[in-house]
């Protein structure tokens, strides 16, 4: 079965609590809907929502990722990502959004709210996008390429439990880095039961898939069509100044660097990564 980008897709929507002490009237606090990266799923921001008093947290799944799942044979159009953002703000109703909506995005979820707002302006009163997915448009003649994409193909996709999952993935990089809270978050709500083991949901040829369709997803255009006030997280400079560049395609867009993050910088340090978007959220709500 073929979904075309136009068909619905109901994406599974988590919502993250934080804690409300301290915080004053209901009209202080915020909405919000985090985007994940590829490959993860909404309740790895679970670790960061808790440190954000008075911000309504609503992470969803992706199509393809989590409990958001596509059929064989998709070929996840990035556009499609927008919508599917555009369809959790939708079902959040005129009552979560009214105080203001804005966006916390990470990778390929930072570019999926470029996406929506772009398509939507107006949506987001704001946007914090830790190192968004995105690329220049090729010079003539070059020919792209994702390095992510054979490797992802060979990723295991089963293990005999979830322990044995967490204790592999913790014993190598990139995810022995990852906050325990933040592994936990994405191994136990990142596998499904399979009889006597359990698969990822993300499946492998699927991510492989998004990589693939990320050389021709249109990221870098659209965040010039972005008026909402964006913040760019970047973590160890890119040695092309690519989050620069990226910076200046916005209107009205700042650049805060963490030289001693990675680009799993919302999974290694989520207190860090709390801490920058509760700045932000003081300094755009005035």
């Amino acid at each position: 079965m073929k979904i075309d980008r136009q068909e619905k897709v109901l994406p599974a929507v988590h919502r993250l609590s934080a804690s409300v002490e301290g915080v004053g009237a209901e009209s202080d606090r915020v909405t919000a809907v985090l985007a994940h990266a590829t490959g993860f799923h909404g309740r790895v921001w679970e670790a960061t929502a808790r440190r954000l008093p008075g911000v309504d947290c609503h992470a969803l799944d992706l199509r393809g990722h989590g409990d958001t799942e596509m059929p064989e044979g998709y070929d996840f159009p990035w556009a499609a990502f927008g919508d599917d953002v555009l369809t959790v703000v939708d079902g959040l109703g005129a009552d979560a959004t009214r105080r203001g909506l804005v966006g916390i995005g990470h990778s390929c979820g930072a570019a999926a709210l470029v996406l929506a707002e772009a398509s939507r302006p107006g949506t987001f009163d704001s946007l914090w996008l830790y190192e968004p997915a995105a690329f220049p448009p090729p010079a003539a003649g070059e020919v792209q390429s994702n390095p992510l994409v054979e490797p992802t193909k060979r990723r295991r996709p089963t293990f005999p439990d979830r322990a044995e999952a967490a204790r592999n993935y913790a014993s190598k990089p990139p995810m022995d880095a990852f906050d325990p809270e933040v592994l936990a978050a994405y191994v136990d709500h990142g596998f499904a039961d399979a009889g006597d083991h359990v698969r990822l949901k993300c499946r492998p040829l699927d991510e492989a898939q998004v990589y693939v369709s990320s050389l021709v997803a249109d990221i870098y255009a659209a965040m010039a069509e972005v008026r909402c006030p964006v913040v760019v997280v970047q973590g160890v400079e890119s040695p092309s100044g690519r989050y620069d560049r990226l910076t200046e395609q916005f209107p009205d867009a700042r650049l805060e660097s963490h030289p001693d993050l990675s680009h799993f910088g919302p999974l290694t340090h989520p207190e860090r990564i709390a801490a920058s978007i509760r700045t932000w959220l003081a300094t755009v709500r005035g």
